[in-house]
Parts: C-alpha cells; sequence; structure tokens
C-alpha cells in the first residue's frame, strides 16, 4: 500500500475518533480500541487473539462496551479471509474431530429447539450466544497450532485474569445486565465478569495455566513474577466469596496432585501457596469467612432451581423445553407438589437461570443437547492428556507440564460449573479449546520403527522424530 494511503487513512482514523470524543466519550473510546485493533489483526491472528481475549473475560464491564463483540466478529472475517492461506489447522485426531463434531451437533440442535421454545426473541438470544462461543472455540482451535502460541494464549487468558481484578479494585461501575445475573451477591467481589461465581471459576482455570506456565519461565524473576500472580489469584478466589468456586478448587487442586506424577512435590507447594493466600484474606474477612462457613447463608437459592430443572427435564426428556426455556417456563413449577422455599427467582419478571450448567442444558436442549456438551467436554479433556503424552515423548516437558495444568484448568470450571450456568461463557469455550490445540501443538504422534539388520549384521538405527516425513 502506498504511503499516502497509510497517512490519510491514519488522518481519517483520528478525525473520526476526535468527532466521536467530543460527542460520545464511550463511543470515542470503542473507536480507539478499535483502530488500535485492526492492525493487530492484519500483523497476525495469533497477536489480535491474544489481544481479545482479556476484552472477552471482562465483557460485563462498562470499560469494554461492545468491544468483545465487535473484537471476535473481525476476528472471524479475518480468519475466514486468510483460511486458505495457512490452511487448515484443525487437529485430525479422534478427541479433536469429537469435539469438533459434538459441538456443531450441539449449536444445530439449540438452533433446532428455538422452534419449541416459548419465548422466540429469549431464545434467539441465547442461540447467539452459543454461535458465539462456537467462534470462540473454533479460533483458538485453529490458531492456536503451535507450543509458542499456546503459550501466548495461556498469558492472554492470565492478563484478563488481572485485569478483571483491577477493574474490580478500581471502582469501575458494571453494566445492569451484569449486576442482575446475581443479585443476592453483588456486594461480594465480581471484578470485571459481572458475578463473583463466574469470576471464581474463570480464576481457577487461570491460577492452573499459570502453575502450567511456571515450567516455561526461565528468568528467576519471570518465575517470581507467575507465582506473585497466581497468589493474587487466589486471594481474589477467596474475595468473590464463592462457596462452589472453593469446591472447584478442591477438586482441580485434587487432579492436579494425580495428574502431576513426576511434579507432585512442585504442585504440592504451589497449592500450599494457593492455600495460604486464601487463608490470609479468610484471616481479615470474618465476615467472608462466615458466608463461605455457612451454607444455607445468602444463597441464591439453587436447590430450588435445581428442582425444577429437574422435573422440567421430567416432562421434557429428550428435546427440552427449547433454548432460553427455563427462565421462561420456571414459573410454571411452582405450584407442583414439592418443597420449594425460595420462589421469587422463578416468578420474577426476569426469573434466574437454573444455576447449574447441565441441568440447564438438559432442561432446555433435553438428552440429545446434554449428551452432545458432555462429548465436548470429555474429547476436549482427552485430548489434553493426549497432548501430555505426546510432549513427554518428544522431551518437551514444559509443555507436556502446561498440557496438563490445561486438564486442571478444565476440572476446575466443569466443576463451576455445577453452580452457575456459563455455558457460553466464551472464558469456558477458551480453556476447553486448548485441549485440541495443544494436541494439534504437539504434532502427530512419534512412531516406533524396528530396527533394520544389514547385511554385515549391524544394527541399523531409526530415523530420529525431526528427520523423518
Amino acid at each position: 500500500m502506498a504511503p499516502w494511503l497509510i497517512a490519510a487513512a491514519g488522518l481519517l482514523a483520528a478525525a473520526t475518533v476526535g468527532v466521536a470524543l467530543v460527542r460520545d466519550v464511550p463511543l470515542g473510546l470503542a473507536l480507539v480500541a478499535a483502530f488500535a485493533f485492526v492492525p493487530l489483526v492484519l500483523l497476525g491472528l495469533p497477536v489480535a487473539l491474544a489481544a481479545w481475549i482479556p476484552v472477552a473475560w471482562n465483557e460485563f464491564s462498562h470499560v469494554v462496551g461492545k468491544a468483545p463483540l465487535a473484537g471476535l466478529l473481525l476476528l472471524l472475517v479475518a480468519w475466514i479471509g486468510t483460511r486458505r492461506v495457512r490452511g487448515a489447522a484443525v487437529a485430525s485426531e479422534p478427541s479433536a474431530r469429537i469435539a469438533r463434531n459434538a459441538l456443531v451437533l450441539a449449536l444445530v440442535w439449540v438452533t433446532l429447539s428455538i422452534s419449541w421454545a416459548s419465548g422466540r426473541p429469549g431464545a434467539w438470544e441465547d442461540a447467539i450466544q452459543w454461535y458465539l462461543a462456537g467462534a470462540t472455540f473454533l479460533l483458538v482451535t485453529t490458531i492456536a497450532t503451535t507450543p509458542a502460541r499456546v503459550r501466548l494464549i495461556v498469558a492472554a487468558f492470565i492478563a484478563g485474569a488481572l485485569a478483571s481484578i483491577v477493574i474490580g479494585l478500581t471502582g469501575s461501575g458494571l453494566s445492569t445486565t451484569a449486576t442482575s445475573l446475581d443479585l443476592a451477591t453483588r456486594q461480594r467481589f465480581s471484578g470485571g465478569a459481572g458475578d463473583p461465581n463466574y469470576l471464581a471459576a474463570g480464576l481457577i482455570a487461570a491460577i492452573a495455566l499459570a502453575a502450567g506456565l511456571l515450567s516455561s519461565a526461565r528468568d528467576p524473576l519471570a518465575k517470581l513474577a507467575v507465582i506473585a500472580t497466581m497468589f493474587g489469584l487466589a486471594v481474589a478466589v477467596v474475595a468473590t466469596e464463592s462457596r462452589g468456586g472453593l469446591i472447584a478448587a478442591l477438586m482441580a487442586t485434587v487432579a492436579a496432585m494425580l495428574l502431576a506424577r513426576e511434579r507432585r512435590v512442585q504442585t504440592a507447594a504451589l497449592g500450599i501457596l494457593a492455600i495460604a493466600g486464601m487463608t490470609m484474606f479468610l484471616l481479615l474477612s470474618p465476615a467472608g469467612s462466615q458466608r463461605i462457613a455457612t451454607f444455607d447463608a445468602g444463597g441464591t437459592g439453587r436447590t430450588e432451581l435445581w428442582l425444577v430443572a429437574t422435573r422440567m427435564a421430567s416432562d421434557h426428556p429428550v428435546a427440552g423445553v427449547g433454548v432460553g426455556g427455563f427462565e421462561q417456563e420456571a414459573r410454571h413449577y411452582v405450584l407442583q407438589p414439592g418443597s420449594l422455599t425460595v420462589v421469587d427467582l422463578l416468578v420474577a419478571a426476569k426469573p434466574a437461570v437454573a444455576h447449574n450448567v447441565y441441568l440447564q442444558q438438559l432442561a432446555e436442549t433435553g438428552v440429545v443437547g446434554l449428551l452432545a456438551l458432555l462429548a465436548v467436554f470429555g474429547a476436549c479433556l482427552a485430548a489434553s492428556q493426549v497432548a501430555v503424552g505426546r510432549f513427554r515423548s518428544s522431551g518437551d516437558r514444559a509443555m507436556a507440564t502446561l498440557a496438563g495444568a490445561t486438564t486442571v484448568a478444565m476440572i476446575g470450571m466443569l466443576t463451576a460449573s455445577v453452580f452457575i450456568s456459563n455455558s457460553t461463557d466464551k472464558r469456558l469455550w477458551i480453556v476447553l479449546a486448548l485441549g485440541p490445540a495443544l494436541l494439534a501443538a504437539a504434532g502427530p504422534p512419534a512412531r516406533t520403527q524396528l530396527s533394520l539388520t544389514a547385511p554385515s549384521g549391524t544394527a541399523r538405527p531409526s530415523a530420529p522424530p525431526s528427520a523423518r516425513p
């Protein structure tokens, strides 16, 4: 492109931003972000994707506005435009194919369920969120296909978690949609995620991924920075006062100990560090300690919501009530026999979600939708574990550790999903996508070749992996 065209475009962009800032400051800031993001997309999709992830982490904050959606759409356009140039990067291994096909099935079934959903406008809104989640999964699995790119995406995910904490500490306001997600807990620390329980789920995954990056850090200062980051993230988890988040953290810790193998000592040390951070906060916050220790105080009526979801699923076991239908149909199940002590969340102008991914998926899309979603979860977990074995066999212990940490991050988020309805949370799909991405980065399995005996009787060594076609 001619230099004068670049200069003209820059002047036009500056003038546009200036006018927008005078008339509408949020719009002007959004344009600044957009004009800054476009060059990143042109520079390279991995860099642009990494820049977008921290923004997506905080999509319910006033700070980012519509930037997460605009950035995702721009990434998709660039992905489509460069697909032929870079070739198909989706891993062809069985676990990756299962994850991809199961996600396609889930999206198709969600789309079909709109036809029998009671509230069509709300169903379409939920379906669009599903499409955006699927696009996020597609981008990560097809762009982060090398070890360096995977590490870049992981670092961006951790940066997003830190940015969320900073937004919460600076008191930046959250949107109405975000604060209405869980009104009973709005006084707890929710960062830029919009809800303390959702924040806790993402932070647990970030802690696990940070632990996985620790082995890749060569400089002592870099290692110290990663450890300090993990400590701060652990404190923030407890600050959310999310009981489901703490249960997920416990499950992730147990999984890390079981999967660590030769690194159990280091894993135990990092676990102790995280527990120390959590304990420090609890000692400084008696109110938080009381809430976490008392399981019937300040809750959101989850047992009632789960009971209603179970009733709904029993009435519509195969197809469900349609995407987004739980909030529409919940009020019809209040008067049925059974113990429902908290009904305001079910009969309000905007009823609460089921606070359980699995029950909500079963109630809205039936057994078909739930099995498709579970297939995606299982295939992504399997992909990360296969990647662990391949990195170990190639001698890349750092990437093997990161792949194992990704498995732990998935387990943590999927456990937290028992207490929240985060089926379309982009952070969940970024973490899930790291499984197939790591498998692609690990490359094909090394083939064991039998030694061939030369006529002279000497053994002919097999070619090293790097020399094989």
